[in-house]
């Protein structure tokens, strides 16, 4: 596998919570979606593989390189990840919140904006479609256009890798597949790895191309949807019993429906 990041033996303790030799291989230019019941340990690895926490014991390589060897703008330059939803961002224009994302390229004490840090900003909100919302405020859109401008300031930073957090959570189901979809055209059209920690297994299993599955801190197991989603899959990770259905190579999980009495009834009556 050609990866853009490896983890080897990472390990974290966090009160009651242990993160357990993690060693995971996430393929470049994919789409990887971490995945998992609740409490799993999937956005502890996230924060871990972005440096927004220490690990106790083994490391993370980004780009073939140590992540602790990265200055702090350097890995801004080659890592973004986008806020979550539930995470407040200041009430600025749309403008104004996407140029956050140059930050890396300026130098200390430097605020103006460079024709540079211009045509990359006026780029990210092109990709994104929020060119319209630019001089608005951010807090006067709806929660799917607040999304897509979280995903513009990501991409500001310019970088090859792009991490999220429950992208998706709070969104009505139309926003979800504007959202999946965008960071879909983002990965096939520009070849960014997108990571992402989804809780919506149906969701994550018809867009990424590349599963890791976690449970009680642990990984156990991971590849293409494909190959990973069985009806085993579904009781050893989640504990459910259901049944795995393709339709235009799709998949569709479909739950054990129980025998109820008032089924037996109806029978009878029909």
């Amino acid at each position: 596998m050609n990866q853009v990041i490896m983890t080897k033996e990472l390990s974290l303790q966090v009160g009651y919570f242990t993160l357990k030799d993690i060693t995971i291989q996430i393929p470049k230019g994919k789409i990887t979606s971490i995945v998992g019941s609740n409490g799993s340990g999937k956005s502890t690895l996230l924060k871990l593989i972005a440096r927004l926490l220490e690990e106790d014991s083994g490391h993370v390589i980004v780009n073939n390189k140590r992540s602790k060897q990265y200055k702090a703008k350097e890995f801004a330059k080659v890592l973004a990840m986008m806020p979550q939803s539930k995470q407040s961002l200041p009430n600025l224009t749309v403008e104004e919140l996407i140029a956050f994302g140059r930050y890396p390229y300026k130098k200390r004490f430097e605020t103006r904006t460079s024709e540079e840090d211009r045509n990359v900003i006026q780029w990210a909100m092109e990709v994104t479609n929020t060119k319209k919302y630019q001089d608005r405020m951010f807090l006067s859109l709806s929660g799917g256009e607040q999304q897509k401008v979280r995903i513009a300031m990501a991409l500001a930073q310019q970088t090859n890798i792009l991490l999220l957090d429950e992208p998706t959570t709070y969104l009505d189901i139309a926003h979800q597949f504007e959202v999946m979809d965008l960071l879909q055209e983002i990965n096939q059209r520009y070849g960014i790895a997108i990571i992402m920690v989804n809780h919506e297994l149906q969701q994550a299993a018809t867009y990424s191309d590349y599963l890791i599955a976690m449970k009680q801190g642990e990984i156990v197991a991971e590849g293409t949807p494909e190959n990973l989603l069985t009806s085993t899959f579904l009781k050893k990770v989640y504990n459910i019993f259901a049944t795995v259905n393709y339709v235009d190579d799709y998949p569709i999980i479909v739950p054990n429906r129980r025998k109820r009495e008032s089924d037996e009834k109806l029978k009878a009556i029909f």
